[in-house]
């Protein structure tokens, strides 16, 4: 590596960490119900080393009985050491892997040997990429797990066999869809790597580093198996869809004999479970979910904003012609990493800003390669050199385009898609509680206790006791933590009748009838929980 190429790459590397680490703790103020999930677990690790429910050091996380994978978790317990549990502490092991996923993209490309220059471009679109920065900005596992599983292929091709082999292992306790993306993609590169001349010699290793990886991930594949860890699985993929039955009766309907031999072979489950599969992993590749409208869950992207940009799709298409006839291994390896990437996500439903990110870094690489090759145009061709500037300086507007909103407008609108209600409930009593001997929060939002346990750094061990001893509140079984009470609190009758102990102020759910007061969304004006004192201020005036 020259001097010059690594004063490039430094450049971008530092460009990379300056989209990606400031502000973590404050751009997007509220964490969503799994980063909370992530930052108290990792917070109970780091106190007690037992995780939420009192188990010791697990490798899988019951959490919600969503059975967590162990890597973030424990990641994050390490930053809690320097930082304690805040919001950033959550995010910053994403940050630092999307930062570090910059870099083996850098890596990546000169293995496959199509040049430093196209190396560079590669690794500095993949720092602007709209996906890329916005999950890496969030407490999201598949980050880490994509970056990962890009160690481990850029460590196989450097014959770098156990190190390669320890990740791909790590890879797998890290998210769900890597488990099966990832062997899946060293299997393509072991296939790239392959001398086919002398398949004696190339298959020993092989055998050995897959035998070896199976060693280190025989637990999670056990607990997977046999104590619950499929349970995530089994209730979100296509093959537990009620609506598939139906559909297949109401098809068979329209043949004159619905239950001819006809009908059941044109119509019937297997059918209905393929055709919705073929439509989840192709639309993975949609210009709408791609370039156009991205995510339909906003969490993972801006309204109205492709999960790349709009100009990335012509790249990326000529990319992939370009390569095709001047490097066809490495065309061949690429392609096989668009193919495969969405096959985990497609048993799971539609394209998805987290189980879709295996796709990168590849449409980033294939976009690099056309820069390059219309870059080496421009020598033979003023005119491609002057067409080239304009297409940089449009490809630059959109990214300070999306820069903008992403600053500027999204922490406005998107922080409801990381169930801001729990932090607006917690900051706006907080705000009272000395004026309150009790405070009551609904839990209709989700697991509000456990938001305010980690933002206010309760001890893993009173928050364990709280939710194993509850106390009945009106006939509701509620968390206490201190003065606040959390519970799913639904008055049944007149208020007069509720049996509360007085001088108790109370948040219930925004469609509750009774509320002296209301919080209000940043957003759009909506009532998100209704607020009153009890007594009320009607019944304080009728004791007088």
């Amino acid at each position: 590596m020259t001097n010059k190429v690594k004063l490039a790459l430094t450049i971008v590397l530092l460009l990379a960490s300056l989209l990606r680490l400031p502000g973590l703790n404050h751009h997007m103020d509220t964490l969503y119900g799994d980063e909370v999930a992530l930052g108290y677990n990792a917070y109970a690790i780091k106190e007690t080393l037992h995780d939420e429910f009192g188990r010791f050091l697990p490798l899988q996380f019951e959490s919600w009985g969503d059975q967590k994978n162990p890597v973030y978790i424990y990641a994050t317990a390490l930053v809690q050491l320097i930082t304690g549990p805040t919001m950033a502490s959550v995010r910053i092991p994403s940050a630092l892997a999307g930062i570090l996923a910059v870099y083996l993209t850098y890596r990546l490309v000169i293995l496959l040997k199509l040049g430093s220059t196209v190396a560079l471009l590669s690794a500095l679109l993949l720092s602007v990429t709209p996906w890329h920065i916005h999950i890496s900005r969030g407490g999201y596992e598949a980050n880490v797990a994509l970056t990962l599983g890009l160690g481990s292929v850029v460590l196989l091709l450097s014959r770098k066999y156990s190190h390669s082999a320890f990740l791909l292992a790590l890879s797998a306790y890290t998210y769900y869809t890597t488990k099966m993306f990832a062997p899946l993609l060293l299997f393509a590169t072991w296939c790239y790597m392959f001398d086919w001349r002398n398949l004696k010699k190339s298959f020993k290793p092989f055998i050995s580093y897959y035998a070896f990886a199976l060693l280190l991930v025989a637990p999670i594949i056990y607990l997977a198996l046999f104590k619950g860890g499929q349970v995530r699985f089994q209730s979100i993929n296509i093959f537990v869809d009620k609506t598939v039955t139906p559909r297949v009766e109401r098809a068979r309907n329209f043949f004159d004999n619905p239950d001819s031999l006809l009908a059941k072979v044109s119509e019937n489950r297997f059918i209905y479970h393929l055709s919705d599969f073929a439509m989840y992993y192709l639309e993975n590749f949609s210009g709408q979910f791609l370039f156009v409208g991205g995510d339909s869950n906003v969490r993972y992207g801006l309204a109205n904003h492709g999960m790349l940009y709009l100009l990335d799709a012509p790249l990326i298409l000529m990319g992939l012609i370009l390569l095709y006839q001047k490097n066809r291994r490495a065309w061949y390896f690429l392609f096989a990493w668009l193919l495969l990437a969405p096959l985990p996500t497609a048993l799971v439903g539609r394209a998805y800003g987290l189980r879709s990110l295996a796709i990168l870094p590849v449409p980033e690489i294939l976009a690099a390669y056309t820069l390059f090759s219309w870059y080496q145009s421009t020598k033979k061709s003023k005119i491609i050199g002057f067409l080239l500037t304009i297409y940089l300086a449009l490809y630059t507007l959109g990214v300070f385009n999306w820069l903008h909103r992403y600053i500027a407008q999204y922490p406005s609108y998107g922080r409801y898609w990381y169930d801001a209600p729990m932090q607006d409930a917690i900051t706006y009593t907080k705000e009272r509680e000395d004026k309150y001997d009790q405070i009551i929060i609904s839990q209709s939002y989700g697991e509000v206790s456990m938001y305010y346990a980690y933002l206010n750094q309760i001890h893993p061990d009173i928050y364990r006791e709280a939710k194993a001893n509850k106390i009945i509140v009106d006939g509701v079984p509620m968390i206490k933590i201190g003065k606040y009470y959390f519970g799913d609190i639904r008055p049944k009758g007149p208020i007069e009748k509720m049996d509360i102990p007085h001088n108790t102020l109370i948040l219930v759910q925004p469609y509750f009838e009774y509320g002296e007061g209301t919080i209000i969304a940043r957003d759009d004006g909506r009532p998100i929980y209704r607020v009153f004192e009890f007594p009320t201020v009607h019944m304080k005036a009728k004791e007088e």
